[in-house]
């Protein structure tokens, strides 16, 4: 008895370090994934002169009865596939002829599952549609305004940057940080929709853990194909693994879109230069009760600083 005993108090002495361990290791294959996402967008602009868009493609939506084209919701991802060595998926799209809506589960594709593009701590989406799904997503800046033609960030609807209109800096502006998949529709990670909130601290207080928080299916990072908001941009707004809230019903539209990882107490971020750093829930972020600007320094503090790509704020510390 004195034996087993003895046994379990080492078991029980070794797990938590042993877990630890393994959280390094995922941790450690999360930064890399980022930093390959980094080389992609370098080379991306290195061969185009400009960044991809987060949300955009090519044709309108049909209501007339005739074919449906994207109609600018593809995701970023799908251009940067090249880059990330994924060009058996391109070929499958150059030889599927018009290239259905992200959202078709039926169009193959869009059901391919990439490593690259999953942080390896994320448990499998809790919504499972048959489409692939991603953990990364695209920083529009310090501000809501997510669908915005002009961002505030590096990355919006059809929209270009280049790293000239980054004057803030490529190592203090944020090019993609994780969103982790939430749990259920009563997870604070996944996007509470129709809230419209005024503020990052309007936001923040409508989580309800009873009410079925999240009123829709769609939640982020369902679709690695999808450019929409909801799936796959992200604000530095409100703090790492706060509330999600969008302005109205559907997924494609304006709203705080939180960083969020199962790391704990923060998530990563790669920087417009290519290095990937921790970014803590405790960061500065400034006035939570201001409203977002459109030009000059950010209201968020230094977490807001490293979303905007031009506001001329000094960034102590980043």
């Amino acid at each position: 008895m004195i034996l087993v005993a003895t046994i379990g108090l080492i078991v029980a002495l070794l797990l938590p370090s042993v877990q630890q361990a393994r959280e390094i290791s995922r941790r450690m294959q999360c930064t890399n994934n980022l930093k390959e996402i980094g080389v992609a967008l370098h080379n991306y602009h290195d061969i185009f002169s400009a960044l991809p868009y987060r949300e955009g493609g090519p044709g309108q939506h049909q209501f007339n009865g005739g074919p449906i084209a994207p109609f600018q919701r593809l995701s970023g991802l799908v251009a940067l596939l090249p880059l990330l060595e994924q060009g058996g998926v391109v070929e499958e799209l150059q030889l599927s002829g018009q290239t259905k809506t992200p959202w078709e589960s039926n169009y193959q594709p869009w059901k391919h599952h990439f490593n690259i593009l999953r942080c390896p701590s994320s448990p499998d989406h809790y919504l499972q549609e048959g489409i692939g799904d991603t953990n990364y997503a695209f920083c529009a800046g310090d501000s809501p305004d997510t669908e915005s033609l002009e961002p505030r960030g590096i990355f919006g609807l059809v929209n270009h940057a280049t790293f000239d209109s980054i004057t803030d800096g490529a190592s203090l502006t944020i090019a993609l940080a994780e969103r982790a998949f939430p749990s259920s529709k009563r997870d604070k990670r996944n996007v509470g929709y129709g809230s419209d909130p005024e503020t990052p601290a309007e936001c923040a207080v409508t989580f309800d853990s009873f009410s079925g928080y999240a009123k829709s299916n769609p939640a982020p990072g369902g679709r690695w194909s999808d450019g929409g908001s909801a799936f796959s941009a992200m604000n530095t707004c409100l703090p790492p693994n706060s509330p999600q809230c969008a302005y109205a019903s559907h997924e494609a539209q304006d709203g705080y879109y939180t960083a969020s990882s199962e790391h704990p107490d923060g998530a990563m971020c790669v920087f417009a230069d290519g290095s990937v750093r921790f970014i803590t829930e405790a960061i500065d972020c400034g006035n939570q009760g201001a409203q977002a600007v459109t030009s000059g320094p950010s209201p968020y503090g230094v977490w807001g600083s490293m979303g905007s790509k031009s506001g001329s704020e000094q960034t102590p510390g980043a």
